[in-house]
């Protein structure tokens, strides 16, 4: 119970109050409804104490929070009620401090109004004194011509006496000298009025001086008098309110429900309890189609935590129960008396979506009498919300352990290899508090003997990072498999997080080795640089141009083209805590294989400290040693086709390839018939022999040809050699080309 004391808050007092129903009924700890709204947990504290006057996104917040928890709508008039409330407590707690604040503002408008009179005056009397000097300048002038047109007035002559004529020099400086004496009084006159306007200012100051000196001594007798008042209060409350607010802040911190059980049996022991233990069914430990253990005495539960002395078993690990404890319990939820060494003990259930999973007993000291009604509904309420907060750490541990499995998945086992590239990789989960993250490697076959390889990073932690990353390492694939470049490739990626949400934000390497030209295009979108390690040892970073991450959205991707030597290797790490490169230049000497190269990066600097994930890709490249290649052009002539199927016959007898002649001629003869029926300029043909031969036929067509069901035995430009090829050919596709289309089929080089 708390204690009003006179001359206290009634309206701050009012507001908290429903600030504090509004929180219980949401049945979670401060600490974790500070983390849900992403505030401060001392912010969200004082708000709830009623140290601060919470704003009203907050209020609004806590409102919509209630509505999702219970699953009813808030209706405008509790809303209004809220707002009323908290309105009468800003005006309460306010008065003063607003008070102090417009004194302040007046104050400075005053010292600003005193600073402009004294600038004001300054001027006036520079002005003043040069108006002064030189109206002394012109009284001066004018008596020069008063008393040289007195001597000239008269001249003497052999004549007599002759009277001058008088000039217009002294009525010109006389009327000079008068006009500056007007502007002299002027000036006087307005420089009395702003030295009258300074002295006024002056004293307006000085008075809201000292009114904003008295009430800053109000605002702070009000502050001391409300802590003294929280301090009263505090020493008022009753055992009842202590606990809950203990409670309140010291169950939740932790995120798996062993931290959250054994928070929960501390919290009552010694005050409540001597022994306090959570046991849980087996199946929320090891899943919901365990079963619970049963013996004809005793049931065998699970315990999580224990606090004090246990009264049976140990600590933690299965312990049996007496049946009579707990067995009417399980099956009502209802709180249970009992004694046990002559001790009382009580059962409270722990309950979620009506079902109980667990229970929570408190074993009293010696001489400790039975638990009350009261004491038992204060008990039973709090195991309500513990059971809430252990149901939440199960979840959270499920979705980490659901989210490690998911990424397990997407982390290829085994990469596909080739004889003209070697690679590596390895990969090792961070110990975040959330989960995996959303690292990956891959690398994917493309045709004419090159191989993508990939490496990123999805920004975040937890489930949705994990599932961020499946979509991107599809999408990577998928543009991969349209053999998209990769700048090209990683504008398309960046499209496609777009697409797909504001959470897919993530860092891509993209490279593309080609042994025949010994050379690798790569692209990166705010990755980490690879290293590039020379064949007779050293190593140099790959100087890329940056681009932004992948979901920002409207930058441009720039690829770059290095050379890549047979003995060589590329290194492509996740994070960008990883000091890789200086880290490879302690390399010494070659011949180093891939997968001592990623355990030497596993050894850099940053990687061992690293809590998220961290994955390593090394590819070592040998190059084709053997090449045969040759290029051929024909009109789009029906008469050319059979000169084309001899020159490939004989070219590849030359090779001494002729065990796959007849296939090799059948299917380049359907795809430049196909091409002679819509082509308008030369037809192109490419061989390549290597491990595999590689056939390319380009022609000027703008639409890439479809497979569909025709006659396999039909005639020649039926549209049957897509399908041929479908069934004949190891590997083929269809893709845009610079000047038109391309479509290529690769056969194994392999007799029999």
């Amino acid at each position: 119970m708390t204690l009003e004391l006179p001359g206290g808050e009634p309206e701050v007092a009012a507001f908290t109050a429903f600030l504090d129903q509004l929180f219980r009924a949401l049945g979670v700890s401060l600490t974790r409804y500070a983390a849900r709204c992403s505030r401060d947990k001392g912010s969200v504290s004082r708000y709830l104490s009623g140290a601060r006057i919470a704003p009203k996104d907050f209020v609004d917040e806590l409102l919509g929070q209630v509505a999702a928890t219970t699953g009813q709508s808030v209706s405008p008039d509790v809303r209004e009620h809220a707002h009323r409330l908290r309105m009468a407590a800003l005006r309460v707690r306010n008065a003063a401090r607003h008070e102090v604040e417009e004194l302040r503002d007046r104050l400075g408008a005053a010292e600003r109004e005193l600073q402009l009179a004294g600038v004001r005056e300054r001027h006036l009397l520079r002005s003043l004194e040069a108006t002064e000097a030189q109206a002394a300048q012109a009284e001066q002038r004018y008596r020069q011509l008063e008393a040289d047109r007195a001597a000239a007035r008269y001249d003497p002559g052999p004549g007599g006496l002759e009277r001058r004529s008088d000039g217009s020099g002294a009525e010109y400086a006389r009327e000079e000298l008068r006009a500056l004496k007007r502007e002299l009084d002027l000036l006087r006159a307005e420089l009395a009025r702003a030295q009258s306007l300074r002295h006024d200012a002056e004293e307006q100051c000085v008075r809201l001086e000292a009114r904003l000196l008295a009430a800053e001594a109000a605002l702070v007798t009000q502050r001391a008098r409300q802590e003294r008042e929280f301090g009263y209060r505090a020493e008022l409350e009753s055992p009842a309110a202590v606990l809950t607010r203990e409670f309140a802040r010291t169950v939740g911190t932790g995120a798996d429900p062993e931290t959250t059980a054994a928070e929960l049996c501390a919290v009552f022991v010694p005050g409540w309890a001597a022994a306090a233990t959570v046991e849980v069914r087996t199946a929320f430990v090891d899943g919901e189609e365990s079963p619970d253990g049963w013996t004809p005495d005793a049931v065998l539960l699970h315990r999580l935590a224990a606090a004090g002395e246990p009264p049976d078993g140990p600590a933690r690990g299965q312990v049996a129960v007496p049946r009579g404890q707990v067995e009417r319990l399980l099956r009502e939820g209802a709180p249970a008396h009992a004694e046990l060494s002559e001790q009382p003990l009580l059962a409270l259930p722990l309950a979620v979506r009506g079902e109980v999973f667990g229970v929570l007993r408190l074993v009293g000291g010696a001489g400790r009498a039975a638990y009350g009604r009261a004491e038992t509904g204060l008990l039973a309420g709090l195991a309500e919300r513990g059971a809430l907060l252990l149901d939440s750490a199960r979840l959270h541990r499920a979705e980490a352990r659901l989210a490690r499995a998911l990424q397990r998945s997407m982390i290829p086992s085994t990469l596909p290899g080739a004889p003209w590239v070697r690679l590596a990789h390895r990969f090792r989960p961070g110990g975040h508090r959330d989960g995996a993250g959303g690292d990956w490697v891959d690398a994917v076959p493309l045709h004419g003997n090159r191989i993508a390889l990939v490496v990123g990073a999805v920004l975040g932690h937890g489930l949705p990072a994990v599932q961020a990353m499946s979509r991107l390492r599809a999408g990577v694939q998928a543009f991969t498999l349209l053999d998209v470049p990769p700048a090209r490739l990683l504008r398309h990626l960046d499209d496609l997080a777009q697409r797909l949400g504001d959470d897919h934000l993530a860092t891509c390497l993209y490279a593309v080795y080609d042994p025949v030209a010994r050379t690798c295009e790569l692209a990166t979108a705010g990755h980490l640089p690879p290293v590039l390690l020379h064949p007779g040892g050293g190593s140099t970073e790959v100087d890329l141009p940056a681009g932004a991450p992948i979901g920002v959205g409207g930058v441009p991707f720039t690829a770059r083209t290095i050379e890549v030597p047979d003995g060589s290797a590329l290194v492509l790490c996740t994070g960008r805590q990883v000091e890789l490169a200086d880290h490879c230049a302690k390399l010494i000497g070659s011949g180093w294989s891939p997968e001592q190269l990623c355990d030497f990066a596993f050894e850099a600097p940053g990687a061992a400290e690293r809590r998220d994930d961290l994955a390593v890709l090394v590819a070592a490249f040998d190059g084709v040693r053997r090449v045969r290649a040759v290029r051929y052009e024909v009109w789009p002539r029906p008469r050319d086709v059979p000169l084309i199927r001899r020159l490939v016959r004989s070219q590849l007898v030359e090779w001494e390839l002729g065990f796959i002649a007849d296939t090799a001629e059948l299917l380049i003869g359907e795809l430049v018939t196909d091409a002679v029926g819509v082509a308008m300029s030369p037809i192109g043909l490419y061989l390549l022999a290597t491990d595999r031969l590689l056939v390319e036929i380009t022609d000027d067509h703008r639409e890439l040809p479809d497979l569909e069901a025709v006659e396999p035995y039909g005639e020649e430009g039926t549209g049957r050699g897509l399908l041929l090829l479908s069934r004949l050919a190891d590997r083929w596709g269809a893709e845009h080309s610079f000047s038109g289309r391309k479509v290529w089929f690769e056969l194994a080089l392999v007799r029999g």
